[in-house]
C-alpha cells in the first residue's frame, strides 16, 4: 500500500497560531506544506516512527518545524528512515530540527532555514540539533543561518547552526553551511563525523570540534563575534581532558581560510588535540596566530601538514 500523501503544493495555506499541527505516523508522506506561526514542531514525533517522509515544505515565522519528543521522560521517540528533502523555513525562534532519542538512517537535503534573534530564558536557538544516541543521518546541501541568542553582555550567547552532542555517531555534512550564528557552525561532539565540502561564516566560532572528525574541503569565512563573553576565532578545538586518554584528531585534507581580522584561526581548549591538515589556501592579515592555545590545552606533536606550512 502506497504511502499517503497528507498535503500537495496545491493545499491550503497552514494558519497554525503558534500550536503545534501534525502528529506524524509511520509510514507518512507530506508533501507542499506552507505554514506560518507553527509552535513547536510543524512536524511532530511523540511516539516511534519510521519510514516519513516531508517534501517542499515553506515556513514563515514560528518556533521549531521538526519536533521529535515523546510525550513523558520515560518515553521515546525514536525516528527510522526519516527523509526531509526541499525546505524553506525563515522567521524560527528556536530551530528548523531536533533530532533524539536513537533516531537513526535519516537524510536532509535542500534545507534553508534562517532564525531570529530570541532573548527566551531558555530557548538556546539551533537550526539543526542531534542529541540523545541519534545516529547515521546525512545532511546535504543544508544551510543554517542566524540562529541567536541575546543575553546580558557579561553572559554567553549561544546559538549555532548545526550541533552534535555525545552519543551522537556517523553523522555527515556534505556541502552543508552556517552564517551569522552567535556561537558555533558547526558546534558538534559527535562521533565519526565527516565534514564533506562545508562553509561556515560569521559565526563567533564557525567550527566547534569536540572529537575527532575528517573533513574533506573546509571553509572558515570571517568569524565575527555578535555579542556577550566567549573567544571569536575560525577553529574552537576541544582537546581531552583525561590524563592517558587518546587525543581528538582533526583531519582536514584542504583548508581554506579567508579573513580581514586576526582572529585565530586555531584555538585550542581543555587538552591536547592532533591536527592533520593536507593542503591549505590561507588567505588572512600578517601576524594572524596559526595557533592559540588555552592552559594546558596544545595540538600534541605540532600541527602535521603534508606540504609546506603557511607563513602568517
Amino acid at each position: 500500500m502506497p504511502d499517503p500523501v497528507l498535503r500537495r503544493s496545491s493545499g491550503p495555506r497552514i494558519m497554525a497560531d503558534g500550536e503545534p499541527v501534525y502528529i506524524v505516523r509511520s509510514g507518512q508522506r507530506f508533501v507542499g506544506t506552507h505554514a506560518s506561526d507553527v509552535g513547536n514542531g510543524l512536524f511532530v514525533f511523540r511516539d516511534p516512527v519510521s519510514n516519513v517522509r516531508i517534501e517542499d515544505i515553506a515556513v514563515t515565522g514560528g518556533y521549531r518545524v521538526i519536533e521529535n519528543g515523546a510525550i513523558s521522560r520515560d518515553a521515546r521517540a525514536d525516528c527510522v528512515g526519516l527523509h526531509v528533502r526541499g525546505a524553506r523555513a525563515t522567521g524560527l525562534t528556536r530551530s528548523f530540527a531536533r533530532i533524539r532519542y536513537n533516531s537513526h538512517h535519516g537524510v536532509f537535503e535542500d534545507v534553508q532555514a534562517s532564525g531570529i534573534r530570541t532573548t527566551g530564558a531558555h530557548d538556546l536557538p539551533v537550526g539543526i540539533a542531534f542529541m540523545g544516541e541519534a545516529h547515521d543521518f546525512r545532511l546535504e546541501r543544508c544551510t543554517m543561518r542566524g540562529f541567536c541568542w541575546q543575553r546580558g553582555e557579561k553572559r554567553y550567547w549561544n546559538g549555532d547552526g548545526f550541533s552534535s552532542e555525545r552519543g551522537n555517531a556517523r553523522l555527515i555534512f556534505r556541502k552543508c553551511a552556517a552564517w551569522d550564528n552567535s556561537d558555533g557552525g558547526f558546534d558538534l561532539k559527535s562521533t565519526e563525523t565527516l565534514l564533506d565540502d562545508c562553509v561556515s561564516g560569521r559565526n563567533a566560532r564557525n567550527y566547534r570540534l569536540w572529537s575527532s572528525i575528517h573533513a574533506t574541503r573546509l571553509t572558515s569565512i570571517e568569524p565575527r563575534k555578535t555579542g556577550g563573553i566567549g573567544d571569536t576565532v575560525h577553529f574552537m578545538l576541544m582537546g581531552t581532558k583525561s590524563p592517558g586518554a587518546e587525543p581528538p584528531v582533526i583531519r582536514i585534507d584542504h583548508l581554506v581560510v579567508r579573513s580581514t581580522t586576526g582572529y585565530p584561526i586555531f584555538d585550542v581548549h581543555d587538552g591536547p588535540v592532533r591536527l592533520v591538515i593536507g593542503t591549505h589556501d590561507i588567505q588572512v592579515p600578517k601576524g594572524t596566530p596559526l595557533v592559540r592555545r588555552q592552559g594546558k590545552a596544545g595540538v600534541a606533536g605540532g600541527i602535521q601538514f603534508a606540504g609546506a606550512p603557511p607563513r602568517l
